[in-house]
């Protein structure tokens, strides 16, 4: 078994499109602008869940079906154990 994480990219969805104001219009705009459609952000999730070239590969960040490096926010380790006891919280875990 593998785990890896993703980036889908800027995807057209519905999020966000009934959140009213400014906010759905900057929304909207910024889809219009330049997001991807959800077939195009669909991409990677299908190729690690089914290319061979990644079936041994696990713990690696992906973007547009390579590996990338996580910005440093991401791999900050204090900010990741608080993300897991809050996380442990709301699930009723510990």
């Amino acid at each position: 078994m593998t785990a890896n994480c993703l980036h889908p990219g800027f995807v057209a969805t519905r999020f966000a499109d009934e959140s009213g104001g400014w906010i759905q219009r900057l929304v909207k705009l910024a889809k219009s602008l330049g997001a991807i459609s959800p077939e195009e952000g669909a991409k990677t999730i299908i190729y690690l869940a089914s290319s061979p070239d990644v079936a041994l590969v696990s713990g690696e960040y992906f973007y547009k079906c390579k590996v990338e490096t996580p910005t440093a926010e991401a791999q900050n380790d204090e900010d990741a154990e608080r993300l897991w006891r809050e996380s442990e919280k709301i699930a009723d875990l510990g």
